[in-house]
């Protein structure tokens, strides 16, 4: 059964100790039957107490020889059927209150086990290649890791622990019926069973339908709104606002359909038993009449009717229960891929949800036993797909203090190459070492002693600090260390002006920054931790002169000490580097100081020629 399949899935995300507090907390709310059982039974047995002191006739022999066993058969049956009453309510009321502390309990347990899914799901990608990362659509990942998730725990294991304590309730009734009368129990099996099969049959193909449209549309929508924001300045001067507005419309008009189609679906299987009990109950009721003397016809249909109040809500919460899972079906397949796809890279297991996926905070801005040394050795890629490499046996060294630069035209491998020097990427041959190790080793060994500068920064939407210090809690970091990184990059006296300081709102995307700021605000988060390696891209191409000409001055004032690394269009931003590699699809076909690579390319000296150097 799919559903079956898709409960396994989702317990198999989870670890030996959650899998037992998981167990024990379902074994307790399955024990909590037995109180439904025995309220029900006391129940009925006030139904044939009160017709007979009512009517005057005899109490069935069975009812009379289990209170002579109790010690009530010298009590008035008045007496007994007020203290039974009150004692099944008792004993059903506990049994709801019990249920619904073991259900919060179970949800909330679940909730917090989603929270640490997604975390790890998210480190386990991130730990991925930046190609891996690019070939998803980022509002896939949010989806995966929020939605898709909360589907994939609390959605299909929350609905699974509760069905299986209502097949147990079910199972415990339906035995204690059997002793009281067989034939009624077999009507009540068959009648709701019947029921319940077929409103499955009706219900779980419309529902598995509902859940992959939801899932679609609100993909879909999140796409369309990013989009909108992202290009508002195009869309705006094209007059094509409209036609956003109206696709957004569209997808929520859709996704709106389907969860009201949803919400319609969970209330059908109500108003399908609150029919059928009335011509259940009505059905047994002349039957009983018909072959019964009036006391025990009336127990028999008090206690047919009185457990049908507690079957019929457990049956709808199966129904519910199925229904939720085979909706949560779509979404959560997105999260197995995901965690299939990882471990199949040879990303560590996400089937301990419980484990640490923490890391310890350490903001380190001195790095005595680093030293920034650069060594790449055969290095080729071929992306996935392409038929020719990105790169091909590029090889440098750099000491410490040595400033490195790439050139060459787009598509030349610039930006493959830093991301091998980064990390970010995995080359199919050949090494990178910084200090002597990988470039992942070097980052975990000494966080903060490399960093990168985007030519696009990426803003985050809060403060300037926050934008600083990425990522950092507020208690891991001075202020004052955030204001020197913003004055090496020329940003302190634009924030002096501001009432805000550190505290300035950059919006999102840093929508309230000019571009050339939005640049520095990148560059003061590299010169934060106080870099050994730095590496930059373009990182000045979006500021006037006299900003690029002090960032300029500041860059060569770690000459010496910090090895640096450009990918640089413009060529007078590197004319004073060390070592200058030329690259023409993915080969360095020249290399050595710009005056010698002017020398050895004809390409790059027309170049320098046009910019007049």
């Amino acid at each position: 059964m799919r559903t079956l399949k898709l409960v396994k899935q989702s317990w198999s995300l989870f670890g030996a100790r959650d899998k037992r507090i998981l167990g024990v907390i379902t074994l307790a709310q399955m024990m909590t039957s037995f109180l439904d059982l025995l309220g029900v039974m006391l129940l009925g047995v006030v139904g044939v107490l009160s017709v007979a002191v009512v009517s005057g006739a005899p109490v069935p022999d069975l009812v009379s020889s289990v209170l002579s066993r109790l010690g009530g058969a010298e009590v008035g049956a008045e007496v007994l059927a007020a203290w039974f009453c009150m004692l099944a309510g008792f004993l059903l009321v506990l049994k709801s209150g019990v249920s619904a502390f073991l259900t919060r309990r179970t949800l909330r347990f679940l909730a917090n086990r989603q929270a640490i899914l997604s975390a790890r799901l998210t480190r386990a990608l991130l730990a991925r290649p930046i190609i891996d990362i690019q070939a998803r659509a980022s509002q896939d990942i949010a989806f995966v890791i929020t939605i898709a998730t909360q589907s994939a725990t609390v959605g299909i294991l929350g609905a699974a622990t509760t069905a299986l304590a209502d097949l147990f309730l079910l199972a415990v009734l339906a035995i204690g019926l059997t002793a009281i009368d067989p034939v009624v129990t077999i009507f009540a099996v068959v009648f709701f069973g019947l029921m319940a099969v077929g409103l499955q049959h009706f219900l779980s193909g419309w529902a598995s339908r509902l859940g992959k449209e939801s899932a679609e549309a609100d993909i879909e929508a999140y796409m369309a709104i990013q989009e909108a924001i992202a290009s508002y300045r195009e869309i705006s001067v094209t007059n094509r606002r409209f036609l956003y507005a109206e696709r957004i419309r569209r997808l929520r008009w859709k996704a709106a359909t389907v969860n009201a189609d949803s919400q319609f679906m969970i209330l059908v299987p109500k108003f399908a038993f609150e029919i059928a009990l009335v011509f259940g109950g009505l059905a047994l009721a002349i039957s009983q009449v018909a072959s019964k003397d009036i006391v025990a016809a009336v127990g028999i249909v008090s206690i047919f009717l009185i457990a049908s109040l507690r079957v019929m809500p457990a049956v709808l919460r199966l129904q519910v229960a199925s229904l939720s899972i085979r909706r949560a079906e779509a979404p959560a397949s997105k999260a197995f891929e995901l965690i299939r796809d990882l471990e199949s890279s040879g990303v560590p297991s996400t089937s301990d949800p419980a484990a640490n996926c923490s890391g310890p905070i350490n903001v380190r801005r001195t790095y005595p036993d680093f030293l920034p040394t650069l060594s790449v050795e055969g290095l080729s890629m071929r992306y996935p797909g392409s038929d020719i490499d990105a790169l091909t046996d590029v090889s440098f060294t750099a000491g410490e203090g040595t400033s490195v630069a790439f050139v060459g035209a787009t598509g030349a491998g610039k930006s493959t190459l830093a991301d091998c020097i980064l990390g970010v990427a995995k080359p199919d041959v050949g090494s990178v070492r910084i200090g002597g190790i990988s470039p992942v080793a070097a980052c975990s060994r000494w966080p903060g002693g490399i960093t990168y500068v985007p030519q696009n920064v990426a803003v985050v939407n809060g403060t300037v600090r926050q934008n600083v210090a990425l990522g950092l809690p507020p208690d891991a970091f001075e202020d004052e260390w955030v204001w020197e990184a913003l004055r090496r990059a020329k940003l302190a006296s634009f924030l002096l002006e501001q009432r805000e300081g550190l505290e300035t709102l950059v919006g999102e995307n840093g929508m309230r920054l000019s571009g050339g700021q939005r640049q520095r605000l990148g560059i003061a988060r590299a010169l934060f931790t106080h870099p050994r390696l730095l590496v930059l891209d373009e990182a000045t191409s979006s500021l006037d002169a006299d900003t690029e000409a002090s960032i300029g001055a500041t860059m060569r004032d770690l000459e010496g000490s910090v090895t640096t690394v450009t990918i640089a269009h413009r060529l007078a931003t590197i004319r004073h580097c060390d070592l200058v590699l030329y690259l023409e699809h993915g080969h360095v076909v020249a290399r050595g100081s710009f005056d010698s690579v002017r020398r050895q390319s004809t390409d790059f000296d027309r170049q320098a020629t046009l910019l007049g150097l």
